[in-house]
């Protein structure tokens, strides 16, 4: 047949499909007429009327087959079948509407729980990052004894550049905070100074205007700055002339030269202003280390090859480098021992330790997913149940396997396609509700999106889950199986049937016995974290920060008067106890390590200093008495030592202590601070209880406290002010803005908060884990108990009989109840000890999430037993009750 033939062909199915009530008619009216002439011709033989249309119909073949036979010769067939499926699955649900409702119901959320994941799992991980050629970026660090990355030095960023064959550019980045004086008002924003080639690197061009050259990353360049997208919207109005115009940042005018495309940044940083990255060789420290770099590979260049180059930079970077060497001749510089450098894809770097999270997460939707699967089936299977004589009936009339199979496949497909509609509306929802309740919790929270590849993976596990639920009614009904269940009293076919709903029903236990373990070790863990003594009573504190811009408070004596200013107003306003202010807030705060001049303390191998201590923090007077930190030995800051006549001292926590003077006393001993050598030598004054600043769950790291009073060249800009106040935020929030604009209308508030939500935000990973844990467990236990319910309910219901022959016999009410709750209690105690099983060797994978708490923690498991046992009981129960209710003569007269 030709092309043109067969489109005709199709066309001609086409139109049969469209006008099946026409054709029908003119089908019955042509079969009419050949029948009628077969019966005139056999009556014209001298037959009788009766005998004439009899073999008038066998000599057609049958009415009914030769209809059919025409309709499969003119139509589609398959999707005339189909329709017909539809039609009659539709005609059943109608029918059976509580089914409908319950299936759709765990349908729903089965799918749309895997549906949110999936979402989550895709944007984090799976998704590739959003730059031309993401597979070639890679983040450099570098590494010190005790530090797996750190960040890279100008010099060392300068040679690396200069020197690499495998990397066909490197850009670098630092990254902060600004003051954007917007038109409305003062805001902060994060801020990120970029070389001109970090947007070379990325492959990202400016979506209006261009980014930074060259010369405007060199000393004296005239001041630029380009903006995120969303706050050219957001603070701007989306106004097209704005670049080529001036806003202030920190003080200074900068124009702006470009607006990057939407949603672009830079490492999920979430940026919102770039300014260039200003680099002076001649100046640059090569003990300080502040820059992150992003390099991408060449071409030829392969990530083993790229560390292969740089172990062979390694080795001769030392004779390679230039700059002031100690005594020994050697420099600071990178080395094959002390400090190396480090290549990892980009994309590993920004996921983090966030990848075990998502998949334990993906793990659990997957059990739900399961559970409700195995729900399910149980319900179809008694459903497939009351359908047997049904199902008799289509086979007697010579419904074949395949044609049975078709039409289950249908309602199950139906069914789970519908149950994923709706998933995605709740998948929506979540999602919605789970960026804006932990919007940081998560790497690339900004990507999770429903997008293609989401619904094409939900769209194949409705499928697949139909094509289940499809076959399983029909391979539990099949012809000699349904022939032998209507027979009465088919011992066999009754306990095939138990078997097959237990075994499912001990599944489900199982699973939600893995899940429920699974959030209550992660309950645990948020309990511990919240339990942990930070070193510091943060009750009753709140705190926000300050940032004066460099450019209009550029002496140390400003910001020292400043500060002084603010501390002292806020100290007086109303509600407020105490008041005092810090450079780093705590529990949770990047690691400033600085290596710090310590008397007596042994110097490298280099002649440099040794002494490396994890945080500096600059405090006022009052910052032990308003946080509540005690002090272990010696005294705290007192106002003379803010007097330069006095002699310079310091603070250290109990770890430096610990540290560099272990088992003697640190009181009078003497450091100098990082990075300045005609700094003046520092005494310390008192030993603090360790405060925790990297981390809840991590052990607290050296800290050094300077007062911030003294007037120094390194004076902070940027500050964070708490206040021992019993108000809440909202309380004070208009006098804190009073009392810092009054001092400077240009300066706006930053993060007004209580502790207590600093704490919050600081296990919020964590807290995001166990939620979502606690809420797939609870659904899982849920499903798992209309699963026994259902199980229960429907044995009782088959063994009335039995039940009714046993009370006629003398058994009492209370027998018949704990034989109906020892059935469900078995399967209970059946699924538990698979479950833990699980739970113990799946346990492993939650190891690194923990705190406090082990894999195998015999509380929790002892826990989840009780839980399950607890809830079990009451599933049985119901129907158990139900079978003590059962009245013999009723039961014996209805069989």
């Amino acid at each position: 047949m030709t092309p043109l033939r067969r489109i005709r062909a199709a066309l001609l199915r086409l139109d049969a499909l469209f006008r099946s009530k026409h054709r029908e008619v003119e089908l019955g009216d042509e079969l009419d007429f050949h029948l009628d002439a077969h019966v005139a011709d056999n009556l014209r033989l001298g037959m009788t009327p009766e005998e004439a249309r009899r073999l008038a119909l066998v000599a057609l073949g049958g009415r009914a087959q030769t209809a059919e036979a025409c309709r499969e010769r003119r139509g589609l067939p398959a999707v005339e079948t189909t329709m017909q499926d539809l039609r009659y699955a539709l005609r059943m649900f109608r029918r059976t509407p509580g089914f409908v409702v319950i299936a759709l119901l765990t349908l729903t959320l089965g799918i749309g729980v895997n549906t949110a994941i999936f979402s989550v799992l895709n944007a984090v991980l799976l998704r590739p990052l959003d730059y031309a050629r993401p597979s070639q970026l890679m983040n450099i660090s570098s590494q010190f004894p005790g530090f797996d990355q750190f960040w890279v030095s100008v010099p060392e960023f300068l040679e690396l550049r200069e020197w690499t064959h495998a990397f066909s550019s490197v850009g670098a980045y630092a990254t902060g905070e600004s003051n954007l004086s917007a038109a409305d008002r003062p805001q902060r924003v994060r801020m990120m100074a970029a070389s001109a080639d970090l947007f070379t690197t990325l492959g990202v061009g400016a979506h209006i205007g261009r980014t930074f050259d060259v010369a405007e990353t060199r000393p004296d360049a005239a001041p630029v700055a380009v903006l995120s997208y969303e706050l050219w919207q957001s603070a701007f109005a989306a106004d097209p002339g704005l670049v080529g115009a001036a806003i202030e940042i920190d003080g200074v005018r900068r124009t702006v030269v470009g607006i990057m495309p939407p949603a672009f940044d830079v490492a999920d940083e979430r940026i919102k202003v770039w300014v260039p990255l200003v680099i002076n060789p001649a100046t640059a420290n090569r003990g300080g280390h502040f820059l992150h770099l992003i390099g991408r590979l060449s071409d030829a260049a392969t990530l083993s090859s790229a560390r292969a180059e740089l172990d062979t930079l390694l080795g001769r970077w030392q004779e390679a480098a230039t700059g002031a060497r100690g005594a020994n001749g050697l420099l600071h510089a990178p080395n094959t021992t002390t400090h190396r450098l480090h290549i990892d894809p980009l994309q590993s770097q920004i996921v983090g330790t966030a990848r075990t999270a998502v998949w334990v997460l993906q793990g659990a939707v997957v059990l739900v997913l399961l559970i409700a699967c195995a729900n399910l089936s149980t319900m179809l299977l008694s459903r497939a149940e009351s359908r047997r004589k049904e199902f008799a009936l289509r086979w007697a009339l010579g419904a074949g396997r395949a044609r049975m199979l078709r039409q289950l496949i249908v309602e199950g497909c139906l069914l789970s396609l519908t149950g994923a509609t709706l998933g995605l509306g709740a998948a929506v929802a979540g999602l919605r509700a789970l960026v804006a309740v932990f919007p940081d919790s998560l790497p690339r929270s900004g990507n999770i999106a429903i997008d293609v590849p989401v619904l094409a993976l939900t769209f194949l596990v409705a499928l697949a889950t139909g094509v289940v639920f499809g076959v399983a009614p029909i391979a539990h009904s099949a012809p000699a199986l349904t022939a032998a269940s209507l027979k009465e009293g088919s011992q066999r076919t009754t306990a095939g049937r138990h078997s097959l709903r237990r075994a499912l029903v001990v599944c489900e236990v199982a699973l939600s016995v893995v899940l429920v373990v699974g959030a209550g070790l992660l309950l645990r863990t948020v309990a511990n974290l919240t339990r942990v003594d930070a070193g510091f009573t943060r009750s009753r504190l709140v705190t926000f920060a300050v940032s004066l811009p460099v450019a209009k408070y550029a002496a140390p004596e400003n910001r020292k008067s400043f500060y002084g200013r603010l501390i002292d107003q806020l100290s007086a306003a109303p509600g407020v106890l105490k008041a005092a202010a810090m450079t780093g807030l705590p529990p949770l705060r990047t690691v400033n390590a600085n290596v710090t001049v310590i008397d007596g303390y042994p110097p490298g191998p280099d002649g440099r200093p040794t002494g490396l201590v994890d945080y500096y923090q600059d405090v006022t007077t009052g910052y032990l008495d308003t946080m509540g930190i005690p002090v272990v030995e010696g005294r705290g800051f007192q106002a003379s030592d803010a007097d330069g006549a006095s002699t310079p001292v310091v603070l250290i926590n109990q770890t430096m202590a610990r540290t560099f003077w272990p088992g003697q006393s640190a009181i009078g001993r003497r450091v100098r601070r990082c990075c300045n050598p005609n700094a003046p030598w520092l005494t310390v004054a008192g030993v603090l209880k360790d405060v925790k600043q990297g981390g809840l769950e991590k052990q607290a790291g050296s800290e050094l406290y300077f007062d911030a009073e003294r007037v120094t060249p390194i004076t902070p800009d940027m500050m964070n002010v708490v206040l021992r106040t019993p108000l809440p935020p909202e309380a004070l929030a208009s006098t804190i803005q009073r009392i810092v604009a009054g001092l400077d209308p240009s300066l706006p508030v930053i993060r007004l908060r209580a502790m207590d939500d600093v704490f919050e935000e600081a296990i919020g990973r964590p807290r995001l884990l166990a939620e979502l844990l606690t809420l797939f467990a609870g659904l899982a236990l849920l499903l798992s108990t209309i699963g026994i319910y259902g199980v229960l309910t429907y044995m009782v219901a088959e063994r009335r009989r039995d039940i009714g022959i046993r009370m006629a016999l003398g058994a009492t009410r209370a027998s018949v109840l704990r034989m109906v709750l020892g059935q469900g209690l078995r399967l209970t105690l059946a699924g538990v000890a698979v479950g833990l099983a699980v739970a113990l060797a799946a346990g492993r994978a939650l190891t690194s999430l923990l705190f406090g708490v082990g894999s195998a923690d015999p509380l929790t498991m002892a826990a989840v037993i009780a839980l399950i046992g607890a809830v079990a009981l009451v599933a049985c129960y119901v129907p158990g009750y139900s079978a003590t209710r059962v009245d013999p003569m009723v039961a014996l007269r209805a069989e």
